[in-house]
């Protein structure tokens, strides 16, 4: 059975036209993503009606026989891979769900040199079951007249990012060379080797210290694309009467280099490398606690996000430090009566809880609330016990507040009541999702809310949108409309310039909160999202807060933003090793 849980999708299909899909493979047992795509395609209504099976059989050889054809300069990899680099996405499952009624063909390729071949009988008899695609989890390198059996033609994965690495194995050569981002791709296949057209792509941050958890990671996410894809040519009639794929699609570019499987010199460098990397990273996971800190800049927004310049230092009014076992981040604030309100995250290591802390300060860099240190206001009354990123935004006269609460599995809307300024809850509005860093925004006649999901909290993108702020909240069609490690969190207030929108984001793919990345929006409806990346907002290199920065918040002609540095903590230590000795405890090291 498929663990349902761990690949949950807020995705909402609704009434949709069904594709017709055929799978290209060598039996009825999969590796378990795969059964996850196939079981989203047909929740999503797709009909699977064909399996095209891979009937060569290996020939019975002695023993003998096959140690001489062993390959012994890569033999160190091949006795390591399904055994201590197996991933669980790669669990072998039997496919069970209505698979008596679902026809099935067996094919018997032509090899030419690396490439396969269908016969033209296959081919003719594949045609006439007018599929609109056909999913490729079996064979090697086709070609030929298969390729357009096929309205949308045949779809393949590469885990890999196909502009760096072709070939395989994949996930493997990020790690090796260093590479903090790993990429995977969904694409319909061409005679141009890891060349195809893109139907959907994504970006992961590279886990360094191991290599079965970043294959996995990037095999999970990628098994709920074709459901994605399908859903999207079956939104779009006038896709559904032609035999191409949309011009929004294109093929890929790619002059990458093609890797090999690694040889055994090389085997031996990575695993002394993953060693290296495995003990770096619980030396960062232990001990190096982080400690941000919030400040202002006497600029707006876009003359940060867009101009030239890096911030300095000197451009800063940071918030006198924290206590020692607490820090300040994800500033976002309001004027009121003339004076600078700023809201942040107050989270304390002591307690491993975070409330909202209101401060006060002049319009000048001077601070009016201030007693030894920064006082918790604690002003949101609810019943949530963590709050952090505190999202701001102005209605109508009133004051709002969009805490993340992701353990709620709630997005609660609060607002600002006078006199007293106290913020009350005013409702919900999505349930049943556990959702990080809510953003909201009005853009051409919706209010939009953006976020991240609690499982992939950096990397995949969701959107929801209503015509009136006290309105039901919709589910983008394509969600989660991104998954790149580098710009899909939210980041701080989203900002019109020149008639143009953009959002800030975080870009995580070297450190948690590295840097913002600013992402111009170039489509944004109930159907459609795209957007560019023109620009990162570095953290400030001259302050003691140099090592990170992750929100950039607009009030008027000022902007908030908060800084990273690392330090020892003995709340920390504490808090992580208990972390792992119960992760132990369980089974889930």
């Amino acid at each position: 059975m498929i663990d349902k849980e761990k690949f949950t999708s807020f995705h909402v299909r609704g009434n949709l036209p069904a594709l017709r899909f055929g799978v290209m493979c060598s039996g009825m047992v999969f590796q378990r993503w795969q059964i996850e795509a196939l079981n989203q395609l047909q929740d999503h209504g797709h009909q699977l009606v064909l399996m095209i099976m891979d009937v060569r059989k290996t020939p019975k050889t002695s023993r003998f026989k096959r140690l001489l054809k062993k390959r012994w300069s890569s033999l160190l990899y091949t006795s390591l891979e399904n055994r201590i680099f197996k991933p669980d996405a790669k669990r072998l499952v039997e496919f069970q769900q209505e698979a008596d009624s679902i026809e099935k063909l067996n094919c018997l390729v032509e090899q030419k040199g690396y490439s396969e071949y269908f016969q033209d009988a296959d081919l003719e008899t594949i045609r006439n079951y007018r599929l609109d695609f056909i999913l490729r989890f079996g064979f090697n390198i086709i070609r030929g007249e298969i390729l357009s059996a096929a309205r949308f033609g045949i779809w393949s994965f590469h885990h890999d990012d196909e502009m760096k690495y072709r070939g395989g194995p994949p996930g493997f050569w990020e790690i090796f060379r260093g590479d903090p981002v790993s990429g995977a791709v969904m694409q319909r296949l061409t005679n141009k080797l890891d060349g195809g057209v893109i139907l959907q792509k994504g970006y992961l941050k590279t886990i360094m210290h191991s290599y079965r958890e970043n294959l996995n990671q990037l095999l999970s996410v990628s098994a709920a694309w074709p459901a994605r894809v399908a859903d999207e040519f079956a939104r779009n009639p006038a896709d559904l009467h032609h035999a191409e794929i949309p011009v929004s699609k294109t093929a890929s570019p790619t002059t990458a280099a093609v890797y090999k499987v690694p040889d055994n010199r090389q085997m031996l460098f990575f695993l002394l490398l993953l060693i290296k990397n495995r003990i770096k990273f619980y030396y960062q996971d232990m001990l190096a606690a982080e400690f941000w800190n919030a400040g202002m800049i006497m600029k707006p927004i876009h003359e940060i996000a867009l101009g030239p310049a890096k911030i300095r230092n000197a451009d800063v009014a940071w918030l006198p430090e924290p206590a020692n076992s607490c820090y300040l981040a994800d500033p976002a604030g309001f004027v009121e009566n003339g004076k600078l309100h700023m809201l942040v995250e107050d989270y304390r290591y002591s307690t491993r809880k975070a409330d909202i802390a209101e401060i006060v300060w002049d319009p000048g860099p001077v601070m009016v609330s201030l007693s030894e240190g920064v006082i918790p206001a604690d002003k949101v009354k609810n019943e949530i016990p963590h709050l952090s990123y505190p999202y701001v935004f102005e209605h109508n006269n009133t004051i709002y507040c969009i805490p993340e609460s992701y353990q709620s599995s709630n997005i609660t809307l609060f607002r600002r009541e006078l006199p007293g300024g106290e913020f009350v809850k005013d409702r919900v509005l999505l349930s049943d999702v556990r959702a990080v860093d809510p953003t909201m925004f009005f853009y051409h006649d919706l209010w939009w809310l953006f976020f991240t999901d609690r499982e992939h909290s950096n990397t995949q993108l969701f959107a929801y949108h209503s015509k009136t702020l006290n309105g039901e909240f919709i589910s983008h069609r394509c969600n989660p409309v991104k998954t790149d490690i580098r710009s899909a969190r939210p980041a701080g207030t989203p900002f019109i310039h020149d008639q143009a929108l953009y959002r800030p984001a975080q870009d995580c793919s070297l450190t948690y909160g590295g840097r913002v990345a600013i992402n111009r929006v170039l489509r944004l409806t109930p159907d459609e999202f795209s957007e560019e990346t023109i620009s990162f907002v570095e953290p400030v290199p001259d302050s003691r807060y140099g090592r990170g920065l992750h929100t950039l918040s607009s009030v008027g002609n000022m902007t908030l933003l908060d800084g990273k540095r690392y330090k020892l903590n003995g709340h920390f230590f504490i808090l992580q090793l208990w972390k792992k000795l119960s992760r132990k405890g369980s089974g889930n090291v």
